[in-house]
């Protein structure tokens, strides 16, 4: 899938006249960066998004080109597929919107083009139609949904409006979203970008700057295409409160490579005005022995980070919670704990006798209810203490996790004339 999005980042860039050399050395720092080449490695969402934002964004620049009835359909297609499959695709609706309104206003109001966008539209959404086909099947592997204090899952009716508007719109994630304010929110962005530097290896930030103004400067449409889609997209995710966000800055990353390559680009073309002197011609020489160095040590480097051929750290922490856990246990955990436990009983069929439920999946107030009902039935484990639960129980770690015992009562002190004082532990009259 990264091949296909490289690919379609470089048709973009040709689109933008750059060439060979800048193109090579923007999406050569963005192959090799931790995060993109970190994700060609696991199965997530955010590499075919980004590859859809790709072609979104080369049939805007397509049709702003030659508006006809074809190239605003793909538009359409192109956003509804995005659409059926993550919700962040809207990110990117306020930016097209404009440059569309902005570039050819008459042509985009016609009933031909009004007709082509919303049939390509339509048929990019229709990918919904798989949700309620699956729900129906009653599939063994259900998180839309949430399990009650009985710990019954109820699933989400994905054949009502309802339903599936619930799923869509991420109402499930909509705690985590607009989640900080005032200094949490400025380290949160300081700490986008300083992942922005280790994703372009620091040497293409100043192009990426360069590449943004340049093409501010030399097309205002297409400049606020690719600085709204920036802002839009990184900005949500700056402010949206979980663990696992250095994936989820893709299309932030995927924006600032073509910038890169636009500010490379615009360094070439200046040295190449003045190549008749030869201090120009030898800069321009380093300039491109430069991108193939950096390129090459950013290879370098981050293979010791990306590189999971041995890493089995997941399935062998799956293992070691199924082989200390007793039977007939509950196992509550977040994403890093419970996924891998359901895969190993779902796929290998080991430990069926084990209930194993994501923490994100139930409230806060029914996991205590739970736990204080059941704590002294069944063997009861967690991933990490609550602590509104600390002092009527006691954790005790059992491999990567840990069991949740009823808390000793103290029993009282009896002096040597037999009358009772207190508790004995750590009671002072």
């Amino acid at each position: 899938m990264l091949r296909f999005l490289h690919l379609l980042a470089e048709r973009i860039l040709r689109h933008l006249k750059v060439g060979n050399w800048a193109t090579f050395g923007a999406l050569g720092l963005l192959a090799s960066s931790v995060f993109f080449w970190g994700l060609s490695l696991v199965a997530e969402v955010y590499t075919l998004h980004t590859a859809l934002m790709a072609g979104f964004i080369l049939a805007l620049l397509r049709w702003s080109e030659q508006p006809d009835g074809q190239r605003i359909a793909w538009v359409g297609l192109l956003g509804g597929m995005g659409l059926a499959h993550h919700a962040a695709m809207a990110l990117l609706g306020p930016a097209a919107a404009l440059f569309m309104v902005t570039s050819h206003p008459r042509r985009l109001f016609s009933p031909r083009s009004i007709l082509a966008i919303l049939a390509g539209l339509l048929l990019g959404l229709s990918f919904y139609l798989y949700l309620p086909l699956r729900y129906l099947a009653q599939p063994a592997f259900n998180y839309a949904g949430m399990y009650d204090a009985s710990l019954q899952f109820n699933p989400v009716d994905l054949t009502t409006l309802e339903g599936l508007w619930w799923l869509v719109s991420g109402r499930a994630f909509s705690g985590a979203m607009m989640a900080y304010t005032g200094a949490d929110l400025w380290r949160e962005a300081q700490s986008f970008l300083v992942q922005l530097g280790r994703a372009f290896f620091a040497i293409g930030i100043g192009p990426g700057i360069l590449g943004a103004v340049v093409l501010l400067r030399r097309n205002w449409r297409q400049g606020l295409l690719f600085g709204l889609m920036f802002a839009f997209s990184a900005g949500f995710y700056i402010n949206y409160r979980v663990m696992d966000k250095d994936t989820m800055y893709l299309p932030a990353y995927l924006i600032w490579a073509l910038w890169v390559g636009i500010g490379t680009q615009e360094l070439l073309d200046w040295m190449r005005q003045n190549a008749t002197d030869a201090k120009h011609r030898f800069a321009e020489q380093v300039i491109k022995a430069s991108m193939i160095g950096f390129v090459l040590l950013a290879v370098a480097w981050n293979w010791r980070i990306v590189d999971m051929s041995d890493d089995w750290s997941t399935r062998l922490r799956g293992e070691a919670i199924l082989a200390r856990a007793e039977t007939g246990g509950l196992v509550f955990g977040w994403w890093d704990t419970v996924p891998v436990v359901q895969y190993l009983q779902l796929v290998e069929r080991q430990r069926p006798d084990i209930k194993a439920v994501n923490r994100f999946l139930i409230r806060g107030s029914d996991l205590e209810y739970v736990i204080k009902k059941e704590v002294n039935n069944r063997p009861i484990y967690i991933d990490s203490f609550p602590k509104n639960l600390a002092t009527e129980l006691i954790a005790k770690p059992v491999g990567p996790i840990y069991r949740l015992e009823v808390r000793p009562k103290a029993q009282p002190a009896v002096d040597p004339n037999g009358r009772t004082n207190g508790p004995a532990a750590g009671w002072q009259p």
